[in-house]
């Protein structure tokens, strides 16, 4: 009741006298990686990365926020460095916000915004879960070792992905845009829909601040690196309307001293493969920055309906809908979550952050089922976390460590009312029964280059769910993984386009893999090349 009654005092000041293109940023988008450089420097002030994507014209006003602020606070070699690459990455955002014309864009149209290659090389037995269709969870991992990579289908041995994404505005407040992929070996279709697939693809309607799309759009909502408790980018993205503010805002009256507020409202419809096919889903989630060194923010879904689980009339789906009257189970089943998190920075420890979050699986009844009390944290999970991002005075050390506990409940349900989409886990990609250990070291090489090394240890526990054709014995995982990644850099020959390299590699040796008694050595190799072309968008007045 709460999250609702926040989440309508801040859409409530929608206004249509300003409007803007809002184009989302591809969630494996290098900008993250420098936006979260720079607030860990202790350049942004605004910057709330719980709810991602952001959209490119938001990610042009922090890149203004940090340059404003690095004479004031900071005079990092390395965030001058960053600050110019997102300067060339964000050239027509940034260009819009200098001369004032964001909210009155004539008619344009930029058909290739990025483009993408990849090499994919791995190997192991993949993590399943398969409890049967009426109960339980079934979710099998696309790659061994790459998650959150929106489930693009791979084999054992080689793979090669290319992405393509590009968008169009029209009239000045309405966006269209669009990723699209190819992927697998090239000698093989490893689905019935092809190699090329709409990764993601939405029309979106801004009015003021506020953003209203609809469309196939990635979801992360959460602290970690090494995995989120809500939503992430593990499955790819369903088809659902969007309510989104572009840039942070404060609510109206006295509850301005709640600080800054980002919010996403979420209603789609999910997969058939399930006793009830095509559930629905509704889900918001809303993030608040009172101080300067504190924020906070609370999130909600529910799960409901699907054939043979909808009988109830309009009002009964309204109230399952918003989650405030979720009627008898025995007519129409429900599953909800709820989750909070806290992030604090500690200037006096060069802005080290150090994070919680609790995720709870549908609602407890103290009272038994139908009393209408219902109270939040049911078996539930946890993330902790630290982050020092200046390890060094220099600012080009970073370290963190993670640790994740999910409950035996977690992403579960009696029925088929569980938290997948097309057969992937729609948050962390560990799944239920489960704790992960995750301790990372990076250093810039020389303000463009950065190397980081990685270790986790994984645990799956047995749960009461799990067939008894599986077996029962815990299966545990420890590896290492080693990540290169390069500033975007200009291509003179090309105009000034920009170049972009990644690379990822991974090993992990599992025992005991999904609860058998068979041992996995597990391999991954990820090369990215990037290009983003300097072709300014086509414009007509």
């Amino acid at each position: 009741m709460l999250a609702w009654g926040i989440l309508v005092l801040a859409i409530s000041p929608l206004r249509a006298d300003a409007s803007t293109y809002a184009v989302y940023i591809p969630l494996d988008s290098s900008i993250y990686r420098e936006l979260d450089t720079l607030n860990g420097l202790g350049l942004l002030d605004s910057y709330i990365a719980y709810i991602k994507p952001i959209s490119r014209v938001e990610a042009a006003r922090l890149t203004l926020e940090a340059e404003s602020n690095l004479d004031e606070r900071s005079g990092s070699p390395l965030a001058h460095r960053i600050v110019h690459a997102l300067r060339a990455q964000l050239r027509e955002e940034i260009e819009w916000l200098e001369k004032g014309t964001e909210d009155n864009l004539p008619t344009m149209v930029h058909p290739i915004e990025r483009l993408e290659a990849q090499y994919v090389y791995s190997s192991g037995t993949r993590r399943m879960l398969a409890t049967g269709p009426k109960s339980g969870l079934n979710f099998q991992e696309g790659t061994p070792l790459l998650p959150y990579n929106d489930n693009l289908p791979t084999a054992s041995g080689s793979n090669e992905v290319a992405r393509w994404a590009g968008w169009t505005g029209l009239g000045g407040f309405i966006t269209g845009y669009g990723e699209g992929a190819i992927a697998g070996p090239l000698s093989t279709s490893l689905n019935s829909a092809g190699r090329a697939q709409l990764l993601t693809g939405a029309a979106v309607v801004s009015l003021g601040d506020t953003a209203i799309s609809f469309g196939q759009e990635e979801m992360s909502w959460g602290l970690g690196w090494s995995g989120q408790l809500a939503q992430s980018a593990n499955a790819k993205p369903f088809p659902a309307l969007r309510v989104q503010n572009i840039h942070p805002q404060h609510l109206p009256w006295v509850f301005r001293y709640l600080g800054l507020m980002r919010y996403q409202v979420v209603f789609g419809q999910l997969d058939a493969d399930r006793i009830y096919a095509r559930p629905w889903i509704s889900a918001q989630v809303i993030s608040f920055k009172p101080l300067p060194w504190f924020e906070w923010g609370m999130n909600h879904a529910i799960m409901f309906g699907g054939v043979g689980n909808d009988n109830y009339s309009a009002l009964g789906f309204l109230g399952r809908a918003t989650g405030l009257a979720t009627g008898n189970s025995s007519i129409a089943n429900t599953n909800s979550r709820f989750g909070m998190y806290a992030k604090f920075y500690v200037p006096q420890l060069r802005n080290t952050q150090i994070y919680s979050e609790i995720l709870s699986e549908d609602f407890f009844e103290p009272l038994g089922h139908n009393t209408g009390l219902k109270l939040p944290f049911k078996s539930p999970s946890y993330t902790f976390g630290v982050y020092a991002p200046q390890v060094t005075s220099d600012g080009l050390t970073d370290a963190g460590a993670e640790y994740t506990l999910l409950d035996s409940n977690y992403s579960t349900h009696s029925d088929s009312l569980y938290w997948t989409y097309q057969n992937a886990l729609m948050g962390d990609a560990l799944g239920p029964g489960a704790w992960h250990v995750n301790a990372k070291l990076g250093r810039w090489i020389d303000y463009e280059n950065k190397l980081t090394a990685e270790f986790f240890f994984e645990r799956r526990s047995d749960a009461s769910f799990i067939p008894i054709t599986m077996g029962f014995n815990n299966e545990s995982g420890f590896g290492g993984a080693f990540d290169f990644f390069h500033l975007p850099f200009e291509i003179t020959p090309l105009g000034d386009s920009l170049g972009e390299v990644q690379v990822r590699t991974a090993l992990e040796y599992c025992e005991n893999i999904n609860y058998s008694t068979h041992n996995s050595m597990r391999t991954m190799l990820q090369l990215t090349f990037g290009l983003t072309p300097a072709w300014s968008s086509l414009v007509w007045n």
